[in-house]
């Protein structure tokens, strides 16, 4: 596959795909309610400890917790007594976009996926704060009211934004035990195509995200994945996407950054906050993410090194056992190389 850019002119939109879910009326709840919940937001599909089995016939459990006045909705499985893996996806995703690597890894891994905020079932109040910094705070906020520690984390796209932030506060240089960072600029600029970030701030943004039109890098011809993804998974990501209240809180992220600002933080703060071991695992046909732009990247970081898998901009559902086995590899051998 060519490194050629996708298509210039926007996909049609068709119609807006926003929609109002309700909880079943008889959910399966699990016996371990080991956080305590709060009222979901409005919308919202689940209930706090409800059992989802996943396509692998993994038990995974919703919660909805609150921290600093406001709430998250969270995914888990396996033993919450085995080391925590996070997962925080990017855009246009939720949850459900790393439900591939929960299954795998929930065998040796506590493993918990989260809905950014004003993502999925998480809080989309207009009135939060969704600068970088901001977010990153109350993801902390969230990770010390369920009682996480120590950590290996995983960040997509626009989630490993929220998680370079997270690494410049206090004590996280030793919480965090790895971080696998995928599919975002590191030390060079972005690459073209980039993203149009002052169009996903505009109303015509917010119209974008309300549509079926705002998943459709997840189609081949977009050049964002290599071949179509499943329909079911297609399906399930354009549910998670399109709750009412995402469009809204989602363009409200672009109004407060862009690539310049994100990119002078990592080079006068951020990176030098990264002391943990870091795997910037990239797909290598990306086509705005160039292998090129990362040819110098662990120069920047005190304990950095770059993967390329045969994939584009969405590796953990193009290719998922890929980055499964890159993920555990890399878990496996950095702590190792820290005893």
């Amino acid at each position: 596959m060519s490194n050629d850019a996708p298509p210039k002119e926007m996909p049609p939109m068709g119609p807006p795909a926003t929609h109002c879910s309700t909880p079943k009326e008889n959910p399966s709840l699990t016996l371990d309610i080991r956080y305590k919940g709060t009222t979901p937001p409005p919308c919202s599909a689940n209930v706090h400890g409800e059992v989802e089995i996943l396509k692998s016939g993994v038990e995974a459990t919703h919660w909805f917790v609150e921290a600093n006045e406001i709430t998250w909705h969270f995914v888990t499985a396996g033993d919450p007594k085995s080391q925590p893996v996070l997962f925080l996806h990017g855009l246009p995703e939720s949850w459900f976009a790393f439900h591939n690597q929960m299954s795998a890894l929930s065998k040796d891994y506590y493993v918990i996926s989260f809905d950014s905020l004003g993502y999925g079932q998480s809080d989309k109040r207009l009135t939060i704060d969704y600068r970088n910094t901001a977010l990153a705070s109350n993801f902390k906020a969230l990770l010390d009211t369920i009682g996480i520690d120590k950590f290996n984390i995983v960040a997509h796209d626009r989630g490993a934004v929220m998680v370079d932030y997270l690494t410049e506060f206090d004590g996280m240089q030793d919480r965090i035990l790895t971080y696998v960072r995928m599919q975002q600029s590191a030390n060079e600029p972005h690459g073209e195509p980039k993203p149009p970030h002052e169009m996903f701030a505009s109303p015509m943004g917010v119209k974008l995200f309300q549509s079926e039109g705002a998943l459709f890098p997840y189609h081949k011809s977009s050049g964002f994945v290599r071949e179509d993804i499943p329909m079911d998974e297609f399906e399930r990501t354009l549910h998670e996407f399109t709750y009412k209240g995402v469009a809204e809180a989602v363009s409200q992220y672009f109004k407060t950054t862009n690539f310049e600002i994100e990119l002078e933080d990592r080079h006068n703060r951020l990176f030098k906050t990264m002391s943990m071991p870091i795997l910037f695992l990239q797909g290598r046909y990306d086509p705005g993410q160039h292998p090129s732009e990362y040819e110098n990247t662990p120069d920047f970081v005190a304990n950095g090194q770059v993967q390329f898998l045969e994939a584009s901009h969405f590796p953990h559902m193009e290719t998922p056992d890929l980055v499964t086995d890159a993920i555990r590899e890399f878990l496996t051998t950095a702590h190792f190389n820290t005893l």
